[in-house]
Formats: C-alpha cells, structure tokens, sequence
C-alpha cells in the first residue's frame, strides 16, 4: 500500500474532525520517524588525483577516502581491498588516466565501484611525499606575499599557472620557492623545487601568477596638449592597476612637456614625455650679439625648439631676416 493510500484509510477510520487531525499528525511523524531510522547509502569514494604509497601493494585505502555518512564497517573492508603493484621506480610518479583507473576499480570492487568519484588523472609515486590542492597554493602565495612588500599594500594575485600537486623525492625533502626574474607588475614566474637537506635540488616545476598593484599615479587634472608643459596644476593622482600601465611616470622633479595629448584622467606615460626645451618654438627670446668689447641683445623669434648647445634659426623682429643662434640658456640665444 503506497503513502496516499495509508493517508486514506487512516482518514476513514477517523470519527470526527478532531480525531481525523490526530490520526493525521500521528501518521506523518511515524513516517518522518522511519526516514530518520533508515540508514543512509549515499556515501561516495573520492579518489586522490596525487598519492604517495609506501608499501609493495597499492590499497584502494591508499588512493581514496569515503565522503559522506559512510558505514566505517564497509569502508574497512573496501579500504583493503589490493589494487595492483606500487611502482618499483621509487621517487618518480607514474600517472593513471581516469579510463584505466575506472576500469581497474570495477574489476576489484565490482558494484561498489559506482560510488567512487574519479579524477581526471591520478599521479602517484612510489616513496617520498607530495604537497597538493589549497595546501600547495598556500605555500605559493605566501611566498609571493613575502616578496611582493616592495610592490605596495595594494597588491592581488590571481590567474595561477602551477601544478595541482607536487612530488618531493623524499620523505625529509623540502618544497623551496624562487623568482625566475624580480617580481613586477602583471606576470610573475616562479619555480618550485624539491630540496634535499644538504640543498640538492631533485626536481624542478615552473609556475606563473598575474600580479595586480594599485598605486595612484600623476594623471592628467584637464586636456594636456601635444608639446605642453607639464605643471603642478595640471597634475592629480588617481589610483591605477600598474599591471596594466608598466610605463607610468612617477611624477619626479624636472621639466618636462607631452609628446602627445593627454586626456583628462589619463595617466603621464614616461615614453610620452620629453624634457621641456629651453627654448620653444614661436617664443620670444633675447638674442645676444657678442664680440670682445662689444654686446648687443635684441628681442627675435624662435623658429624651432631648442636644448642647451644647440643651434637654432631666429627671426629678426624688425627687419624679419633669420640667424643663426645658439642656445646658451632658458629663452637666450647667443650668436658670434
């Protein structure tokens, strides 16, 4: 007899409404009371996707562990059950693809085997030990947080690029971390490395992590134009993503002016400043005339930019002609 039909004959058996509310309440906690005395068949076999066996025969116990509500009964018989052979190469990881570890475990474990849960691959080795899962990226980011202090206290890591596991030879080796490079901005390298305790290195593995850091910068507080000079008013500081901008100005003393325009909010780019000429274009400059007892200076034109040491044309004023000068300082040139 199903539920709805055990609810139905109970009700009819009922003789008032007040009896048929308890006959109800009473059933349906009888029912919730049996489910809650069921034993529950729902526990899982999670198998490793990288394990370290010692012994010369590899145990289901060896590469997997139960999830769930399991009954420890059956999971100590299932834990022993023998595999195959550990690898005689001790050190050295063999890999298991998902596939031949599935069919190996529906031979030995027959129906059992619909409660494991597979990886993709499973890496095992023969001796020694590994670091894997959040335990391994643990690791990593603290030794990237150690060598990231330079960078700011705004710093991020994310999109790593490493192992899921990694494998020391030994028992009493060591994991130990280097930069391939000095950390900066954006990509990152780093290798793992297992090392002994008289500091051989046995086995290497690389690694990458984008590295994000904010910073504020000097931007632009208004349009700058092409060949503009850069002042203290026309600079703000606004917080940037360095990964993004490596070539950043980091807004020093000195005289400087764009190269190109700069939009309101934009960053200063060192690739788009020049240091600002002592002598500019379309200026009004003194020209000094000298000879060994003579000087003259007039007021002339400047028909180019020019550094110190440079020669540039100017134009007379009043009779318009052009000369040749040389720039010996800020808006003076000098010609012989």
């Amino acid at each position: 007899m199903n539920i709805r039909s055990r609810i139905a004959t109970s009700l009819k058996t009922a003789k008032s409404g007040t009896q048929t509310a308890v006959v109800v309440f009473a059933f349906v906690l009888s029912i919730v009371a049996t489910s809650w005395a069921m034993p529950s068949d729902q526990w899982r076999i999670k198998v490793k996707s990288a394990v370290c066996v010692d012994g010369p025969i590899v145990l289901l116990g060896h590469i997997a562990q139960p999830v769930g509500n399991y009954d420890r009964d059956a999971w100590k018989r299932l834990a022993s059950t023998r595999l195959w052979k550990a690898s005689l190469r001790k050190g050295r990881p063999v890999v298991v693809p998902r596939a031949k570890l599935d069919h190996i475990l529906k031979y030995y474990l027959g129906d059992e085997a619909k409660r494991c849960i597979l990886p993709l691959k499973m890496s095992i080795q023969t001796g020694g030990r590994v670091i894997g899962g959040q335990d391994l990226k643990n690791k990593v980011v603290e030794f990237l947080t150690q060598r990231s202090r330079g960078l700011g206290n705004d710093v991020e890591f994310k999109n790593f690029t490493m192992p899921d596991a990694f494998f020391l030879q030994n028992s009493y080796d060591s994991l130990d971390l280097i930069l391939s490079g000095e950390m900066t901005p954006g990509t990152t390298r780093f290798v793992l490395r297992s090392k002994t305790p008289d500091g051989k290195i046995t086995r290497t593995k690389s690694g990458s992590v984008f590295v994000n850091v904010w910073k504020a910068v000097p931007c632009a507080a208004r349009p700058v134009n092409r060949y503009e000079r850069v002042t203290p008013n026309k600079i703000t500081f606004v917080k940037k993503n360095l990964a993004h901008t490596t070539d950043i100005w980091d807004g020093r003393s000195g005289s400087w002016r764009v190269k190109r325009p700069v939009g309101t909010g934009q960053p200063f780019l060192k690739s788009n400043l020049e240091p600002m000429p002592m002598v500019t274009k379309g200026d009004i400059i003194t020209l000094v005339y000298q000879r060994k007892r003579l000087q003259l200076s007039t007021k002339v034109e400047a028909l180019r930019d020019g550094h110190l040491g440079q020669n540039i044309t100017v134009r007379n004023l009043q009779s318009k002609r052009t000369i040749a000068a040389t720039v010996v300082d800020n808006g003076v040139a000098k010609v012989r």
